[in-house]
């Protein structure tokens, strides 16, 4: 099975990318849309946005609102934003909170600026707060399987690949801004991930003409001997073989139908076809998706 991700810059046309930056110009009723206002109240990442029309300053022009100013509100003079100015602002989020430190969720709920602008002035989120005065609280030292294993996650949930706007809580357990950190975009992190779930070094390779051959004069000239146990694949599916078993089988329970895309509720798990203690091996042709309703009536059944 192959796995392909969604065409690149295919999934919205141009028209809608304006029509939505004219939308949020007049939800908020100004002529100037600046990225922290399309971040939190547009349809679409900010992202999508500038790689479309090559910067933000051109997508507000194809809108046809004001770019006389920076996007974030300095004058022309300032081709980026001061630190001070990012500094003193996560200082005000921790004032307003009464916290010795914020997290990337609090000051994307209460800031002015965006994670990614402040991880990447400051070389990562705690080098930030660490300028600013603030608090280390807890360690990003995720592995790459965490991130993928989240994604999966995400993808589950929804029933297709997730966006870039879909990656926050409560239905994504790391930010956004912990992927760009993690792979530089997310488009970077999805490919990776599908790299992942599809290399197959989980399985066992078969042998080659010769390796076989090479096998089979080694036993006929060998003294005979005691057989060994044949080694058992792991009864736990690994998040490749969950990955793939899943999207074959549509992100729904072959059994009822259901789905976490259609019922929040639904919890999907990987089900042996002929049960691991019955000699059943943990290979994408004896697994199955089943919700765990399904899967728990089919255990106490057995």
């Amino acid at each position: 099975m192959k796995f392909e991700l969604t065409e690149l810059g295919k999934q919205f046309s141009d028209s809608e990318l304006i029509g939505d930056l004219k939308r949020v110009a007049s939800l908020i009723n100004k002529s100037l849309v600046t990225l922290r206002e399309y971040q939190q109240y547009g349809n679409y990442s900010y992202q999508t946005q500038k790689k479309r029309f090559s910067s933000w300053k051109k997508a507000l022009e194809a809108a046809n609102l004001d770019k006389s100013k920076r996007p974030w509100g300095g004058d022309l003079s300032e081709t980026g934003i001061p630190e001070k100015q990012l500094i003193k602002d996560m200082q005000k989020v921790a004032k307003k909170l009464d916290k010795k430190t914020i997290t990337t969720a609090e000051y994307e709920m209460h800031g002015k600026f965006g994670i990614s602008t402040i991880s990447k002035r400051f070389g990562g989120w705690n080098k930030a707060k660490m300028s600013a005065g603030l608090k280390i609280g807890r360690l990003y030292n995720s592995s790459e399987e965490d991130y993928f294993e989240n994604i999966l996650c995400v993808w589950q949930t929804l029933g297709r690949q997730p966006k870039y706007r879909e990656m926050e809580a409560p239905l994504s357990r790391l930010h956004i801004s912990s992927y760009e950190r993690k792979f530089g975009t997310w488009r970077s992190a999805l490919e990776s991930f599908i790299d992942y779930v599809s290399t197959r070094s989980d399985e066992v390779q078969p042998k080659s003409d010769v390796e076989k051959e090479s096998t089979r004069d080694t036993v006929i000239s060998a003294a005979p001997k005691k057989k060994k146990p044949r080694k058992r694949t792991n009864r736990i599916a690994n998040l490749r073989q969950r990955f793939r078993v899943m999207k074959r089988d549509g992100f729904k329970c072959l059994l009822c139908g259901a789905s976490p895309a259609k019922n929040p509720n639904c919890e999907l798990h990987i089900d042996h076809i002929v049960p691991w203690s019955h000699g059943g091996e943990t290979i994408e042709e004896n697994l199955r998706t089943l919700c765990s309703n399904c899967n728990l009536g089919r255990s106490n059944k057995e």
